[in-house]
């Protein structure tokens, strides 16, 4: 379908950078553009963010994050009141705002003794990313990471990791990239685990790549724990613990698929963390790594069972041992995990 424009009956005019429709306007809120041709259309090359908004229709805080928005794509032009630098592009001028609120720390020693409160106001993010072309290489970046435009508090909230939390752009991305795999988009989950791993010490992007490898060889694991036993919803704390206890003991899921068989048939059909860890606990004692090894192992004691019933001490041991003391504790508690 082709369209045709009657030009002549437009009235006034303004001009909006070739920019804005070729690159930005298919990632930028609506409110954002609406807030921007409202700009370009002012007479004046200072604007009140007050007075876009009335005109725009939206707050004034979305004036000041829209502003921020194309400030940060080079659309517009920030300035002083006072100052009177010129420039191609669009200028505007608007309030200082806290977009802050952060808690700001000393440099590391042994573990965080003194927390302040600073704020920042969107001249100041920026005057910061002009400086420094790692934080807005930053600002640039994060983008892909989150479902929606990053706003003056957020950035404010990006700028204290970098700045006071003294976490580099590589590894703030890293850290936000999976974040994203676990469906989690925002900047303020994003700070909540950097600020989490600063506590532990995990500071620097060998050590956060080594703890996200961590994590999600773990997320897997414990996948494959609910799978073989048949949950749907997430693991307990104590259930993690048990999970975390028999990746490290090497419990791949071919073993830990006799374990829960092994379960199952001691206790009547029943779950039990408790039960197959003390099967997994009895193959540990006895060095078994395998499925033919726990086999082997069940036919050889099947072989003995005369004659470890004729004996205490060298039945002390025995997975049937392990098994009827587990059934017996299964039976005086109800399990609760």
């Amino acid at each position: 379908m082709e369209y045709k424009f009657d030009v002549d009956s437009w009235g006034g005019q303004f001009s909006v950078p070739c920019s804005v429709a070729t690159e930005y306007l298919k990632t930028s809120d609506g409110n954002f553009v609406k807030v921007l041709l409202c700009i370009l259309a002012s007479p004046s090359r200072t604007v009140d963010s007050q007075k876009i908004a009335l005109m725009a229709g939206v707050t004034k805080d979305i004036v000041e994050d829209a502003v921020l928005h194309w400030t940060n794509f080079g659309v517009l032009k920030l300035v002083g009141k006072n100052d009177s630098t010129t420039d191609s592009t669009t200028q505007a001028d608007i309030p200082s705002v806290p977009q802050s609120t952060a808690e700001s720390v000393k440099p590391r020693e042994k573990a965080i003794d003194r927390k302040i409160v600073v704020s920042y106001t969107m001249q100041e993010i920026l005057e910061k990313a002009k400086n420094d072309t790692e934080l807005k290489h930053l600002f640039d970046e994060i983008q892909n990471y989150v479902n929606k435009n990053i706003n003056g508090r957020e950035l404010g909230i990006l700028t204290d990791l970098y700045e006071v939390y003294h976490f580099d752009v590589p590894t703030i991305l890293i850290a936000a990239e999976y974040c994203n795999t676990l469906g989690k988009y925002s900047v303020h989950y994003l700070a909540g685990v950097l600020k989490s791993w600063y506590e532990q010490d995990i500071t620097t992007y060998d050590l956060v790549e080594a703890e996200i490898v961590r994590r999600t060889e773990y997320d897997t694991y414990e996948n494959t724990v609910r799978r073989c036993l048949g949950l749907t919803n997430r693991l307990t704390t104590k259930q993690k613990e048990y999970a975390e206890k028999w990746k490290n003991c090497g419990i791949d899921e071919s073993l830990l698929k006799i374990a829960v068989e092994k379960c199952l048939d001691g206790t009547g059909g029943k779950i039990n963390f408790k039960y197959i860890d003390a099967v997994i606990a009895s193959w540990e004692n006895k060095g078994i790594k395998t499925p033919e090894q726990v086999k082997a192992d069940d036919a050889s004691f099947s072989g003995k069972k005369g004659n470890f019933a004729a004996s205490e001490k060298d039945n002390s041991f025995s997975v049937d041992k392990l098994e009827e003391m587990a059934r017996n504790f299964v039976s005086r508690n109800e399990d609760k995990t």
